[in-house]
């Protein structure tokens, strides 16, 4: 792959309505939607010579960068180190160590942060 795309639109969930037997009644699917202005990010690998789409989009939140970033490097395979250090494992070194780095923290909000995600995985065990 040689060229990946990325847009911010609106994602919709689909739905799916169901009779008492199991017939479907009512079928809204899926769909992600450019908006300049949407709060989700898209991502999806593109085929340079028809510049169609080469596999299926991955939708992630405007803001959730932590898990939208090595998604694109994975897709990239950079063939030189890159600067940026594995900081999850240097953030699950410290926690293990004792150094609770949200202490420095001025108050991000715990539930929406990679952070607070990293010190409770325990992969580096």
């Amino acid at each position: 792959m040689s060229i990946i795309a990325m847009g911010l639109g609106n994602a919709t969930l689909g739905r799916r309505t169901r009779s008492h037997d199991g017939d479907i009644i009512t079928e809204t699917p899926a769909k992600w939607e450019y908006d300049p202005a949407g709060g989700c990010l898209a991502i999806w690998p593109l085929n340079p010579e028809t510049m169609e789409p080469s596999g299926p989009a991955e939708i992630f939140g405007d803001w959730d960068a932590g898990h939208y970033l090595p998604k694109v490097l994975d897709m990239i395979k950079p063939n030189r180190r890159i600067n940026v250090p594995d900081l999850a494992s240097l953030i699950r070194k410290a926690a293990k160590d004792g150094l609770d780095i949200c202490e420095y923290c001025p108050g991000y909000g715990c539930q929406e942060c990679i952070v607070d995600e990293w010190k409770e995985d325990n992969s580096d065990e």
